[in-house]
């Protein structure tokens, strides 16, 4: 018998490892399962990164400190301000993710914390007159933001999309 280098036989080859069988199987899912259109969210994820992308870099201009961990707060904060425990619940954190932001933007001046007049124990987080500021330069940002959009896209793509996403966004929020 000749060894297997001499061999006329093709060498068995090895079994593949579990990472090798899981890519080969991903690369053929992906490759045969695919549908003919995406999923909604892979088209409408890469725009809402970039309004967010967009939106941050606007408001470093007038508020360096600017990031995008301080958008659930400023997007979730009622105009008369609210406990942190609605304010966490409104945005879906913990309430001690949504404490530590808080702490920052009230150190940076943005936000204030007072007594609850009907609850001597909670507190009632709102913005300060510097936060009332940013407020107005994140309107402006986003005014700005559409006005890019729509050169992006053309303005009657930019309406049938503001059109198409608000009447989703009602049909979604409708009771039951």
């Amino acid at each position: 018998m000749l060894p297997d280098y001499i061999s006329s036989e093709s060498p068995k080859s090895p079994k593949p490892t579990e990472l090798e069988r899981l890519q080969a199987e991903g690369i053929r899912a992906f490759r045969t399962d695919r549908p003919r259109n995406p999923p909604l969210i892979f088209s409408i994820k890469p725009i809402v990164a970039w309004i967010e992308t967009r939106l941050i870099e606007l408001l470093r201009e007038v508020f360096p400190e600017a990031r995008a961990a301080f958008n659930p707060v400023f997007i979730h904060l009622p105009a008369d301000g609210c406990r942190l425990t609605e304010l966490a619940a409104k945005a879906d954190m913990t309430k001690q993710a949504m404490s530590e932001i808080v702490e920052e933007l009230i150190d940076l001046g943005y936000l204030a914390r007072f007594p609850d007049p009907s609850d001597k124990r909670a507190k009632i987080i709102l913005r300060t007159d510097a936060g009332l500021e940013l407020h107005q330069h994140a309107l402006t940002a986003f005014s700005r933001i559409e006005t890019e959009l729509a050169e992006m896209f053309g303005p009657p793509t930019m309406g049938n999309l503001r059109k198409a996403a608000m009447e989703g966004a009602a049909a979604i929020q409708k009771p039951t």
